[in-house]
């Protein structure tokens, strides 16, 4: 689980009638919730993001445009999990998913294992950044430097 995706998902099966636990489960490898939004450089404030938008059923409200979005974000995401008793296990990782026998999903992780019929991938980018191949990368001697490791402007 990485943030707005899974969450969302988690929403929507419950709202489908899906019992929480054993309709579905929500697998997190952070230790809490917020997604790539937990590791957001210090000096990122709500008031110079893009735009944080409300998740299904519950509008984000922060008490000021001036809160760290790595504080505020994640805030909201555990208040969203628990106003909707969405099953989050974390930290969980999940090593592989495979075919099994019964046409279901198997689904291995750090804490055991799942069967699923379906299976939502929603991973984000942060713990594996996509660096673009362009012309030249393997060759330039200047700094190239990827958000997720990005710390602020000093």
């Amino acid at each position: 689980m990485r943030g707005k995706a899974d969450l969302s998902s988690g929403y929507f099966l419950a709202r489908r009638g899906l019992d929480p636990e054993t309709g579905f489960v929500v697998l997190d490898a952070d230790a809490g919730p917020g997604g790539a939004w937990r590791h957001r450089w210090p000096a990122l404030r709500l008031d110079t993001t893009h735009s944080v938008h409300d998740l299904p059923g519950l509008p984000f409200r922060p008490d000021s445009s001036d809160l760290p979005a790595a504080v505020a974000v994640p805030a909201y995401f555990a208040e969203y999990e628990q106003a909707f008793s969405l099953p989050v296990r974390r930290p969980v990782s999940v090593r592989a998913v495979r075919s099994g026998e019964d046409g279901r999903l198997l689904v291995d992780s750090s804490e055991g294992s799942w069967r699923a019929r379906a299976l939502v991938n929603a991973t984000g980018t942060w713990s594996r950044p996509f660096w673009p191949a362009y012309p030249g990368r393997e060759v330039f001697a200047g700094r190239q430097l990827h958000t997720a490791a990005y710390t602020g402007a000093d």
